[in-house]
């Protein structure tokens, strides 16, 4: 006959060997899916049209993805809403490692200032991977415009019948660092909507518009072929890219930096090892060599795999766009 506490020890006992085995079976399909991962095309989406730096990216990361993993990485772009609506689509996406998401830092950090209802959560829907790279903006314009520099600019918009200029822009992100340049120096834009980076080149150059705040890797083949003229980026630092354009900080705004980039991101719940894995293979991407050179040859310094880091780079930028958008009061909408 059992006594009262050996029935109470086998119980305990019965339930530990339970739970022990429940979890070597949980853990099991993950550490499978983590080894044999990926065994099938892995999506990378853009929330843009082809032809800006996300995009651009993308496709390189995608390439170097494919060669060390021996799997196709295919990118898919989703345009539209500021880059919501490819946002959005990951982060409702499977969480299983086979979508991922190239966002811009304004699809992460401004869209949740800028636009109401907001359909995802840049913090509580998304599993940070890397921080891709970080770029400037280059303030662009059409050849055509009466204009030889960053001076004749300002003094250019202020002739305008409304003191604006037409300012094409594919997002968010790029909407407020425009914004920080109108506070320095005092030139205002009318903020004009377009799905992606390419679009915007192609208005500025057909006369739809006459500025383009835009990244660097959009714009430096039109630059270096005379179709558009460079007249100021706006990081600290002087492009690699366009080392002859100068920065907004030596054009008598010291102390302006402004820099934009782009993130790799997985959908909240994707397996820890497909995501080591992931993170491994991204930031050892990011240290080759190649991969380093074509970056810089786009204007872009590369990032790395540390999503501790990103995340709170994430939290910060929401701050600081905020404090912006309400410095230039700017609404939701």
């Amino acid at each position: 006959m059992h006594t009262p506490s050996a029935l109470s020890r086998r119980f305990v006992l019965r339930a530990l060997s339970a739970a022990f085995a429940a979890t070597l079976i949980s853990f099991a399909p993950q550490h499978a899916r983590a080894q044999d991962y990926p065994d099938k095309p892995v999506k990378i989406v853009v929330g843009f049209a082809p032809g800006g730096t996300n995009d651009i990216l993308a496709r390189l990361l995608a390439a170097k993805l494919q060669d060390k993993l021996k799997q196709s990485f295919i990118v898919e772009n989703k345009a539209g809403a500021n880059s919501a609506i490819g946002n959005d689509f990951v982060a409702k996406s499977q969480p299983d490692g086979y979508t991922l998401l190239v966002s811009s830092s304004g699809g992460l950090t401004t869209n949740p200032i800028l636009m109401k209802s907001l359909p995802y959560d840049p913090v509580k829907d998304y599993e940070p991977i890397a921080l891709l790279g970080s770029f400037p903006l280059v303030v662009t314009v059409s050849s055509s415009l009466p204009v030889k520099n960053f001076a004749d600019l300002v003094a250019y918009s202020k002739k305008q019948k409304d003191g604006k200029l037409d300012n094409g822009t594919p997002t968010t992100s790029f909407v407020l660092v425009a914004e920080t340049i109108s506070s320095v120096s005092g030139m205002k834009f009318n903020h004009i909507l377009y799905r992606g980076s390419g679009p915007v080149v192609s208005g500025v150059l057909g006369g739809e518009i006459q500025t383009g705040v835009l990244d660097s890797p959009a714009v430096i083949q039109q630059v270096k072929g005379g179709k558009l003229k460079a007249l100021a980026v706006t990081t600290a630092r002087r492009s690699t890219a366009l080392p002859d354009v100068p920065t907004i900080a030596e054009l008598g705004y010291p102390g302006y930096d402004a820099p934009i980039w782009t993130a790799l991101m997985a959908p909240r719940g994707t397996p820890a090892p497909v995501l080591a894995k992931l993170r491994s293979t991204v930031g050892d991407i990011l240290k080759d060599k190649d991969m380093i050179e074509k970056m810089h040859t786009l204007g872009m310094d590369p990032g790395d795999a540390d999503a501790a880091a990103l995340s709170r780079r994430i939290a910060g930028d929401i701050a600081r766009w905020g404090q912006v958008a309400k410095a230039a009061n700017i609404q939701p909408e």
